[in-house]
């Protein structure tokens, strides 16, 4: 062995602290992902503020009672477990610790009472020797000290998330919390140290794949090389990677597009970077053929410039909706009908872009000035742009959705869920939108083995409409320019619609026990997030008249903790509610599907908690299948997206000529 071969002093102060490093990453996040070790420092704090309670009482009060040290021990130790057991009889930890408000101040108001009560009652037994004073102090201390862990814990969590948005003009997204250089040669170094020199708070280098033996777990920048590049996916879960770049110019281009294809079809923003210049100068880089609108164009046209500068006067947080105009593409759809109907009672104005693959019936009888209709195709760049100028917000709804409808022609489904996203956000950007709420789906998640899934779980779309919807949201964040971009991960969704959809699993089982009296099960055990149209509605309101402080550039899955549900409950459960019916379970899985999705986020940021429960839209479905004979042939066409689909396909296609102008339903 050569002398230059052996290790220094300082190679194993690097190696010894990037294994310092790893220890205590791996710390940070087994305990993030337990939840038992959650659940057991809750326990212990509910338990401190009870104990705490009675210590302060006994002490303030000069220990009148004459209470023996053991005495006071048990006294508190009781408060406090007490405490405990109402939280986690009401099921209330699962919220309470991540979101404070008048309902969760009530509940823990109350939990402090029951411990009231029981003191009372043990006061009037003789076995707690302490005065109603006393027993109104424990009480008040227990509400306060409960009431003040939980709004800590509220500002612990909600700190890192603000984001620094200007209200008075646009800027671009924050960049991503953390960052992983694939390549640690000249260029991934570049970069890092061009990061490391000019990023800020809201940058973090988390580190490097290279497959390089000698540079494994070497601190290059401050940043320690992570794994080998085939380690990309476990690196980018393990440490919650937000972008990838990859800096491997040498490396073979199909090598470099079937990596970036991987990361990309799971959730993870990935660039390839060719010109470190233009990266580290701030110049977007696109990937081959993603050229901008505004790259083809010298300077913003006057209707460009008129259109941002109303939009910055009105980003001052006016209240007055009636001046302001939004766009909803599909809104003649499922929840687009729901929708239009809000925004219109809030003083907007509206204006929806459908082609009406599934007929107009979900907006008819709508007469209202501020409502306007464009017949027309989110595919077509003229259409759109006619639908995008003077409007303040654009809400994307238009969509295949579905995974049989999404089958039955799949460059179709290419076309209108992925090609005309590209087409939506670059009219957005040039006419100067302020806000666009895009519609996905928690499809997106997959087949998951990983428990509550959240916006930052790993993607694992199993089909092609999940695949769409991740391709969509990445174009949506990587074009959004001025814009201020809200993606909405959808639950299933249930209920009551102008456009009725009996392709759901909720109605579609409620309709045939009403007229079946039998339904069937496949499989049963898959868990699926539901949401009520209205309430999916209403918190797409929420996300348009969000601060961009709180919701630009961000992801937030749509619907409430209390509607997840394995298949085989909502069977039950419209068994019991509809009565007299008959369940059938098959063992096939036709749908691989299987995922429960948190919705803290929507919860803690919008304030958003579903209004009905998957019982309610059972109970709505089945009492206008009986009352409404149309209803009752749930079967037909119209109500299923597979079905009006084919009708739609095998037609000619329509020549622009046939779109009729806007307002035509409005003055049919």
């Amino acid at each position: 062995m050569t002398t230059s071969s052996m290790p220094t002093p300082e190679a194993h102060l690097l190696r010894l602290r990037g294994g310092f490093l790893e220890w205590t990453s791996r710390l940070e996040f087994a305990y993030l992902s337990h939840p038992a070790v959650r659940w057991t420092a809750k326990v212990l704090l509910d338990l401190a503020c009870g104990v705490a309670a009675v210590l302060v009482t006994i002490t303030a009060d000069g220990n009148r009672a004459g209470l023996l040290p053991g005495e006071i021990a048990r006294l508190a130790f009781a408060v406090g477990l007490l405490l405990v057991l109402v939280h986690v009889v009401r099921g209330s930890h699962r919220t309470i610790w991540r979101y404070t408000s008048l309902r969760e101040a009530s509940t823990v108001a109350l939990s402090a009472a029951i411990v009231g009560a029981a003191l009372m009652a043990g006061r009037a037994l003789g076995w707690v020797p302490i005065s109603g004073a006393a027993v109104l102090s424990v009480v008040l201390l227990t509400l306060f000290n409960a009431l003040g862990l939980r709004a800590i814990r509220r500002w612990q969590v909600a700190r890192p998330r603000r984001r620094q948005y200007s209200r008075s003009e646009p800027s671009s997204l924050r960049a991503p919390r953390r960052i992983l250089i694939v390549g640690a040669g000249r260029r991934g170094l570049s970069i890092g140290r061009e990061l490391a020199e000019r990023g800020t708070d809201a940058i973090e280098l988390a580190g490097y794949l290279d497959d390089d033996p000698a540079k494994s777990n070497a601190i290059l920048n401050g940043a320690r090389v992570l794994g080998r590049i085939d380690d990309a996916l476990e690196v980018c879960d393990r440490y919650r990677i937000a972008e990838v770049i990859v800096a491997m110019p040498s490396a073979d281009a199909a090598f470099v597009r079937a990596f970036v294809r991987k990361l990309v079809d799971v959730g993870i923003r990935t660039r390839a970077v060719q010109n470190v210049e233009r990266f580290v100068d701030g110049a977007e880089v696109h990937r081959p053929g993603a050229a901008k609108l505004q790259d083809l164009i010298a300077a913003p046209s006057p209707s460009t410039q008129a259109g941002r500068d109303r939009q910055a006067s009105l980003a001052g947080g006016s209240a007055d909706h009636a001046r302001r105009r939004v766009l909803i593409t599909g809104g003649a759809g499922f929840i687009g009908s729901h929708l239009v109907r809000m925004l219109l009672e809030r003083g907007y104005h509206v204006r929806v872009l459908d082609r009406f693959d599934y007929g107009p019936i979900g907006i008819e009888g709508i007469a209202h000035p501020n409502f306007e209709i464009i017949q027309g195709d989110v595919c077509s760049s003229r259409d759109v742009s006619r639908a995008v100028r003077n409007v303040d917000g654009v809400i994307a709804l238009a969509a295949i959705v579905g995974d049989p409808a999404c089958n039955l022609n799949p460059e179709e489904t290419v076309n209108l869920n992925y090609a005309s996203t590209k087409i939506l956000v670059e009219t957005c950007n040039f006419y100067g939108v302020r806000r666009l709420v895009f519609a996905s789906s928690c499809s997106v998640y997959g087949a998951s083995d990983r428990g509550l899934l959240t916006e930052r779980s790993r993607l694992n779309p199993v089909s092609l409409y999940a695949r769409t919807r991740v391709l969509s949201e990445n174009i949506v964040f990587d074009r959004h320019g001025d814009v201020e971009p809200v993606v909405v991960r959808l639950a299933t969704v249930f209920g009551l619609s102008p456009r009725m959809r009996f392709d759901l699993v909720v109605n579609t089982l409620t309709a045939r026990a009403v007229t079946e009296g039998r339904i069937s099960i496949f499989g049963g055990n898959q868990w699926r997030p539901n949401v009520h149209c209205r309430d999916a509605a209403r918190a797409f309101v929420l996300a348009l008249e969000a601060p961009a402080s709180d919701v630009a550039g961000e992801i937030f899955n749509l619907g409430g903790d209390a509607n997840n549900h394995r298949i085989n409950e909502i069977g039950d459960r419209v068994a019991e509610i509809v009565g007299d019916v008959t369940v059938e379970r098959r063992d096939e899985i036709p749908d691989p599907r299987d995922y429960r999705v948190s919705f803290a986020k929507i919860r803690r940021v919008l304030g958003f908690e579903p209004e009905h429960a998957v019982a309610d839209g059972i109970r709505e479905v089945a009492a206008a299948v009986r009352a409404d004979p149309a209803l009752r042939r749930w079967q037909d066409a119209r109500f299923h997206n597979v079905q009006a689909l084919q009708q739609t396909f095998v037609a000619p296609r329509r020549r622009r000529d046939d779109f009729a102008p806007v307002r035509s339903l409005a003055e049919a």
